[in-house]
Formats: structure tokens, C-alpha cells, sequence
């Protein structure tokens, strides 16, 4: 059963959109690795023990989200070459896999990702404490 849309003056008002949006299951795959467990919005592309293919990463736009595909290397600039885009986790992580032999030819053509997988969490902020000399 579908609850009733609550509306203001006829209008679906922002409150319900990010009830509905809060509803939504997480994003999942089983090649689609977060950084932290559970978590939204970046993952790295994965089949097995193989070397990872790239990395999709989850953007807004109008009336939901975009996933665009990364290769897991870098260009001649430094960035990491775009892919593809997508517009569900299922589907960007499907294509990488389907593509696979294309993107294992450009990660041997291009530089290594230097990035570790996970990333490295941001160090801890230093409190303003002195400690005293004894």
C-alpha cells in the first residue's frame, strides 16, 4: 500500500520529497565497493580478487541522481578518465563489467591510481590543550 502524498495547497512540499528520498533503499551492488561499509555515493568497481576496473561515483540532478563511470587509473593530467553515465548503480556498474576488456586496455595504457582503497581518513584535529610540564 502507498501512503498518500501529503501536499500543501495541492503542491507535493519539500518535506515529503526528502521523506521519500530518506525511504529509498541504500544503493547496492555486489561489485560495488564504498569506501566505508554502508556507505553512499562513491565505490570502487570490483569483480572478485581481480584488479579493480574504476570507480563510479553518484551525483544529483534534476528529479534524482546520475552515476558516471571512472577508469582506475589516471591521464596525461592527472584526472581519472571518464567512462560512462548511468542512471542507477546497477546499470554503471553492468556496463563497466560488460566494457571490461576496453577498460583493462586504457588502465594499461594510462598511469596507475596512486589512491589507496580505501581512502585515508583525515587526521584528527588537535585540541587546543598545552599539556603542563611536570
Amino acid at each position: 500500500m502507498v501512503a498518500p502524498t501529503v501536499t500543501d495547497m495541492g503542491v507535493q512540499t519539500k518535506f515529503e520529497n526528502a521523506r521519500a528520498a530518506l525511504r529509498k533503499p541504500p544503493a547496492e551492488h555486489p561489485c560495488a565497493i564504498p569506501p566505508i561499509p554502508g556507505g553512499q555515493g562513491l565505490w570502487l568497481i570490483r569483480q572478485g580478487e581481480a584488479a579493480p576496473l574504476g570507480f563510479v561515483r553518484q551525483r544529483p540532478v534534476t528529479g534524482g541522481f546520475a552515476f558516471d563511470v571512472y577508469a582506475h587509473c589516471r591521464d596525461e593530467g592527472g584526472r581519472r578518465p571518464w567512462l560512462h553515465t548511468a542512471s542507477s548503480l546497477n546499470s554503471a556498474v553492468a556496463w563497466t563489467l560488460q566494457h571490461d576488456a576496453d577498460v583493462r586496455a586504457l588502465i594499461a595504457r594510462s598511469t596507475a591510481e596512486p589512491d589507496p582503497w580505501p581512502p585515508a581518513a583525515p587526521p584528527e584535529p588537535a585540541s587546543g590543550r598545552r599539556r603542563r610540564a611536570p
